[in-house]
């Protein structure tokens, strides 16, 4: 029922992002098919979630506040869609969060992450936490490299409802790390650097294109 829902839910939100958003698709080419990756994700808007889960081509696990699995209809709702709670208690211990992302990494899911940490309150890019090159360090898994724009604009902080705003995605070549680097710290500083080199570069491309 899970996997039913999950697909119909894929559907539902990419036909309203077409339709009220006229979404724009780039880089499907770069999402590799069946591998386990770590989709790393410029963070405007409520919207990331669902557009990012309505785009990408398999099942997402992304973290949501345990807050939000007290609520009967929502708890069904965000559980189908790959949401895994998070107690208030450990999203402030990094160690817990990670530990959580290590384990479903391991059982071969992939996962969302927002290296910004949180959402950005001008849509521009912030500077990015290092937690993603740990987790593909540590698991050997690439990191996905997506960028949203519009999204800041169709849905800003303490706006209540979405707007028709164009909406795009984009996805740039999986990053893996780098084998041939023995000292770990440095692993995860080159992975930091090319995804960082490659968000900002997908950033400059949908502000000139807007």
């Amino acid at each position: 029922m899970s996997k039913l829902f999950y697909s119909a839910a894929r559907i539902f939100f990419r036909i309203v992002f077409t339709l009220y958003n006229r979404l724009g698709v780039r880089g499907l080419g770069n999402i590799p098919r069946g591998v386990t990756v770590i989709v790393a994700s410029n963070h405007s808007s409520f919207i990331d979630p669902p557009l990012i889960g309505a785009v990408f081509p398999g099942r997402l696990r992304y973290l949501a506040k345990e807050s939000l699995f007290r609520v009967p209809v929502l708890k069904f709702l965000i559980r189908a869609l790959g949401a895994v709670p998070v107690t208030r208690e450990d999203s402030q211990r990094a160690g817990a969060v990670m530990k959580l992302l290590l384990g479903r990494l391991r059982e071969k899911e992939s996962i969302l992450l927002f290296p910004e940490g949180s959402r950005s309150p001008d849509g521009r890019l912030k500077p990015l936490e290092a937690g993603v090159a740990w987790l593909s360090v540590k698991t050997g898994v690439p990191v996905l490299p997506v960028y949203i724009g519009g999204s800041h604009k169709a849905w800003p902080k303490g706006h209540a409802l979405p707007r028709p705003s164009k909406l795009t995605f984009t996805a740039s070549p999986p990053i893996f790390p780098d084998a041939g680097i023995k000292d770990e710290r440095e692993r995860r500083g080159k992975l930091m650097g090319e995804l960082e080199s490659a968000l900002s570069a997908m950033e400059k491309e949908a502000l000139n294109v807007r």
